[in-house]
Order: structure tokens, then sequence, then C-alpha cells
């Protein structure tokens, strides 16, 4: 049966041990819905509780609780069960201790989660097939840094990794560990790091995904430890005598986070469109051309026109490294008016042709 964890926005009066009592409650008429309560998370700080349940679907689980106290869930999403073993850690009830009359689980389900991108710098002429062993060797070591700093790799792909963390200093610090102890590993090869934090249920949104898309973005910035305004509040606020100056990441402000969802929201959506100009670019997103290149250079360090440049070539990565298109395929599909024209940018930026980087990756 599929999983679903739905969200509770409670009271300031709720505790953790109403919660379980409630919960009690679901598990004496989940038989009469086919639903298996398998556990729950309660944020006390936040007054959000998230329920973990197998069922047929949404509306039992809501016809489970309206019976089991009443207290119907405010959004409800389907999961996928390893998914959130890996964000979250479980999948069922920790053990009752013992003489316990309830279960009562403190936990909160908010995370912290970091995106790990590999930069491909430039490459020579007689790179052999090293490449490969070269990223591969590379994750290896992220995952030990990550592991060392009480994270959980939650997926990776070729060169991205996603790392979820349950508090704010260990999440900045393992950043900063990345940095520092990975950055210059390999001479060709470097780290783009962003962060942010949520919760795993807003709305009917999959799980975690405005936090994911959030420090993925921050990590497409490319401009090393990347992180986000919330972030750095709370990091802030739990570490009172440390100057964030002097540490080394990239602090986007609120301000800045308008103009850069809205970049994003766009690129993502234009990149694969050859004719795409400035003009366009800027217009789409509501400023100025001269706002946009100002806003532009002082977010990313490039202009619009050059960012999206590096944007797509970046998207072409991905797509030579999945072995599913040729390179003229992949030149079209990133938005390059022609492959002559995709394979002139490509080596400029990385001192290959995408066909030898294609040889040297696989």
């Amino acid at each position: 049966m599929p999983i679903y964890m739905d969200r509770h926005d409670v009271s300031k009066e709720v505790t953790a041990e109403s919660v379980a009592r409630l919960h009690l409650e679901d598990l004496k008429v989940q038989h009469k819905y086919n639903c298996r309560g398998l556990t729950y998370w309660f944020d006390n700080k936040r007054k959000t509780a998230f329920c973990l349940v197998e069922a047929p679907n949404a509306e039992s689980v809501n016809k489970m609780h309206n019976h089991a106290h009443g207290e119907l869930s405010h959004s409800i999403i389907e999961v996928d069960a390893s998914l959130v073993e890996s964000f979250l850690g479980r999948m069922e009830d920790p053990d009752v201790k013992p003489g316990a009359e309830l279960n009562v689980i403190g936990e909160s389900a908010f995370r912290f989660l970091l995106s790990v991108r590999i930069q491909i710098g430039r490459l020579n002429n007689n790179l052999d097939s090293g490449l490969a062993s070269s990223i591969s060797d590379y994750t290896h070591k992220i995952i030990k840094v990550v592991k060392a700093m009480q994270g959980t790799l939650v997926r990776q792909d070729s060169r991205n990794l996603l790392i979820s963390l349950t508090t704010v200093q260990h999440a900045v610090h393992c950043g900063l560990a990345l940095q520092e102890k990975l950055g210059k590993v390999y001479p060709q090869l470097s780290l783009s790091i962003g962060l942010d934090a949520g919760q795993p249920v807003e709305g009917n949104k999959s799980i975690f995904e405005d936090t994911i898309q959030t420090s993925r973005r921050l990590c497409e910035m490319g401009r090393g430890f990347s992180v986000s305004p919330m972030v750095q509040e709370m990091y802030k606020n739990e570490q009172s005598d440390t100057d964030l100056n002097s540490i080394q990441m990239v602090k986007i402000s609120a301000v800045e986070m308008v103009f850069f969802n809205k970049l994003f929201d766009f690129l993502e959506s234009n990149f694969s469109r050859s004719e795409l100009r400035i003009d366009a670019f800027a217009s789409s997103l509501g400023y100025s051309r001269s706002q946009a290149y100002r806003n532009s250079l002082g977010l990313l360090g490039l202009s619009p026109n050059a960012y999206l440049n590096k944007y797509r070539l970046e998207k072409s990565l991905d797509k030579l490294n999945s072995g599913m298109n040729t390179v003229s395929e992949t030149g079209f599909l990133c938005g390059f008016s022609s492959s002559s024209y995709f394979s002139k940018c490509f080596r400029k930026m990385y001192g290959i042709s995408p066909k030898e980087y294609m040889t040297a990756f696989h």
C-alpha cells in the first residue's frame, strides 16, 4: 500500500505527550480503515506534527484521524519510504522506554539540506578515462566527511549529492568542512555547496520540495558555500558569539533571494530556448536590462548572458554524463543553436570538446 505523510499545525498548548496520546488513539482504530500508523514527529518549537501512515489512500488517513480524535490533517502527501528514512532517519516508532505509559516522541522533522556538486574545471586534451574514477574517488571523500559531521546521504548521481542534517551547527560545519578539506583535492575539480532548511510537508508539494529546490539552486550558483537567509539567522541565534562575516560562506540576503528565485524560475523553464536574449530575460523577471545586469553581477559574479551560458553548459555535463544523448542532441536540448556552437562554447569553458569529455567520463 502507499505511504502518506500528513502535517498538523497545532496550538501552542499542545505538548509532545498530547501528540503521543493522539497517535495512540489512531493505533486503536486504524484497522477499521485499513491503515497502519507507522510513526510521527513533533516539533514543539514550530508547533507542527507529522504522521506517517500506510493507507489505501489519503482519504482513509483523515477518516482514521476523525474517528480517533477529530484532529484532521492540514495537508497530506504520498511519500517514498526510502526517502523518508533517508531524510528523517526512521520509518517506525522508537522503542518505548521501560515502564513508560506512552511512547512520547519529541523529535522534530525539520531538516537542513545540503546540496553538493562536483564542478568540472578546465581539462586538457590528453585527459584519459581517469576523469570518472577521479569523480568517484572525490565522491567517496565527500561522503566520508559528511558521515563524520553526522550527515546522511539522501541521494546522489554522477556529480551531485543531497545530504540531510538535523542541526544548524552540524549543517554549517559540514559545509565548511567540505569546502576547507576537499576544495582543492583535484586540480580540475572543485565543490559548489548550497544549504537551506525546512519541513517535510508544505501544502501538496513532494517531501521537502521547496528546501531541496533552494539548496540545489544555491549550489548551482557555483560560488563555493552559499547559505540561505533562514539558515544564517538560525546559526547566528544559536552561535551568538560567532561573527558570520568571519565564516567563509556566501551569505545571500532576503532581498537578493527575491531576484534569485525569479532568476532560477526563469532559467529552469527557458534555458533550452536557443533564441533567448537578455531583454526577454530581464523583462520576464520584472526588471530593466540594467537592473538585471547589476543584480546578476552582484549575486552570481556574472552578467545574465554569461551566467545563462554557464548554466546551459552545466546542464550539458549532466546529459553527457548520463550517456542518453549524442553531442548534437545535448547541444540542442541545452539551448545551443547548433552543434558547432555548442562544441565551441564547451571547449572554451572546459578545455576539451564534448566528444572528448564523453570519452574521458565513460
